[in-house]
């Protein structure tokens, strides 16, 4: 088989494979803009009416800054946390540098209901009340493995050599960190970021455990209405 007819098959395959992952999103967004009372595809007719009612609602506004608020949290509670485990784990060596990383990384291997339900359990014995902080600091069990492994992935053949050089050329350790490091895993940590900022947004099963009326994030605003009603707008 040729070059030619293996790149057209490869193309043919990867557009199948992406019609396939978009194909249920186009579908909700085709019901969200239905104008019927129902959910219907295809769609009765178009409007933006559910779009607008959406907006309008200040509940639903509500949920919206809230999860913005908390995966803005998230965000930071994982590179900070993430990225100086990252660069720990990058200069251990041996066996026990091998079980840390196994450590830091096995919130990925766990249920996220279970690691949902032990935390409540915490906050419950600790008496501490439902917050966006303490919803944060729970969805960052999960996100903050996401930037350790990305910023270990675009650290490998790094030379720690240009670390050590500049702070034998006297800079300090935080204008090494910034001037020789970041460079070096700046893809890595901005990646880190948007998994942990879109892991906090699309978290159902932790925050459903530990907000309250008060600090409903979005997804469990939408579980919870799809679960009692089956008109459009939980679609849009």
């Amino acid at each position: 088989m040729n070059t030619g007819i293996r790149r057209w098959l490869l193309a043919i395959y990867v557009v199948i494979a992406c019609g396939l992952i978009l194909l249920p999103i186009a579908i909700v967004v085709l019901t969200s803009l239905t104008n019927a009372d129902y959910i219907s595809f295809p769609p009765q007719g178009l409007s933006l009416k559910w779009y607008a009612e959406v907006l309008s609602d200040p509940s639903w506004m509500h949920s919206l800054r809230t999860s913005l608020a908390i995966a803005a949290l998230v965000t930071g509670i994982a590179l900070l946390g993430g990225v100086t485990a990252a660069l720990g784990l990058r200069l251990a060596r041996g066996a026990w540098a091998t079980g840390l990383q196994m450590l830091f990384l096995s919130p990925l291997m766990l249920p996220t209901i279970i690691i949902g339900l032990a935390v409540l359990r915490f906050y419950q014995s600790a008496g501490v009340p439902a917050s966006v902080l303490t919803v944060a600091l729970g969805q960052a069990v999960i996100a903050t493995p996401y930037v350790i492994r990305l910023v270990l992935a675009s650290l490998v053949g790094a030379d720690p050599n240009l670390e050590r050089a500049a702070r034998n050329l006297g800079a300090s350790r935080w204008r090494t960190f910034w001037r020789v490091t970041f460079p070096l895993a700046r893809h890595g940590i901005v990646a880190g970021a948007l998994f942990a900022f879109i892991v906090s947004l699309d978290d159902v099963n932790i925050a459903l455990f530990l907000s309250d009326i008060h600090t409903t994030p979005l997804p469990v605003a939408l579980f919870s209405y799809i679960e009692q009603n089956a008109d459009p707008l939980g679609a849009a």
